[in-house]
């Protein structure tokens, strides 16, 4: 069996992008939306950095898509393919961004946009202990604080910071997509970490007063316990 027929028979699924990218220049429609599957939610992401607007960010993760694909030919493997479609829809974005507010010039623009990561990468999502149904809820609480908190950001490092921090890039990565360099990437690093801890204790503080509840069956758990002890030791008369 010749190598070109052994590479016929991978199941589309086991193949990698540059596989999948060989495929869909041919013509496979099949290939073409496992990219677009495989790589949705990582160019939301990045387009949500830029754009204020959930609407607009998905509308620019289209149009990033059609120009990929409609070029195909100037992708060379020097980047992933994940890391060239995101720099094209980082791209998109920030010509929306421009689109809706034409009196800010590119370069100002595209400065202003470029910025920040957190160290802190993999922390976005917190730890959660999902056997209790408060537990649960805390766990959705702490993830809405934390998205309304990435999202009074400043463009400038929310950018970055969905490509590092959320997405998990690396620097060279992300200052490829963003169009920086490291160092700049890295050095506002931390101006956005600590913005994010100052907004998030902010929060924290305003909420502190509706903490510790103690509800749901761990109330009522406790609360039956205490009856049962109470009538058994006379000091409450068993209904």
């Amino acid at each position: 069996m010749t190598d070109s027929r052994s590479e016929a028979v991978i199941p589309l699924f086991d193949l990698t992008d540059a596989g999948l990218l060989e495929r869909a220049r041919q013509g496979d429609g099949a290939a073409f939306e496992l990219i677009v599957r495989r790589h949705n939610r990582a160019l939301f992401r990045a387009a949500r950095g830029v754009l204020d607007d959930e609407h607009r960010a998905q509308e620019a993760v289209q149009e990033a898509y059609l120009s990929a694909f409609k070029h195909m030919e100037s992708y060379q493997g020097r980047a992933s393919l994940k890391t060239w479609l995101t720099r094209i829809v980082v791209n998109q974005a920030i010509s929306f961004k421009r689109r809706q507010h034409p009196e800010v010039s590119l370069d100002e623009k595209v400065t202003f946009l470029h910025g920040a990561q957190s160290e802190a990468s993999q922390t976005v999502t917190p730890m959660a202990d999902k056997h209790t149904p408060e537990m649960a809820v805390s766990q959705q609480e702490m993830k809405h604080l934390l998205e309304a908190a990435i999202q009074r950001l400043p463009e400038m490092y929310r950018s970055v910071f969905m490509l590092r921090a959320v997405e998990g890039m690396s620097v060279t990565d992300s200052a490829y997509c963003l169009d920086l360099n490291e160092a700049v990437v890295k050095t506002r690093l931390l101006r956005a970490r600590e913005m994010l801890r100052r907004d998030l204790m902010r929060q924290i503080e305003h909420q502190a007063s509706d903490t510790f509840e103690f509800a749901g069956k761990r109330c009522d758990a406790v609360t039956a316990h205490v009856m049962t002890e109470l009538i058994r030791w006379g000091l409450v008369k068993p209904s």
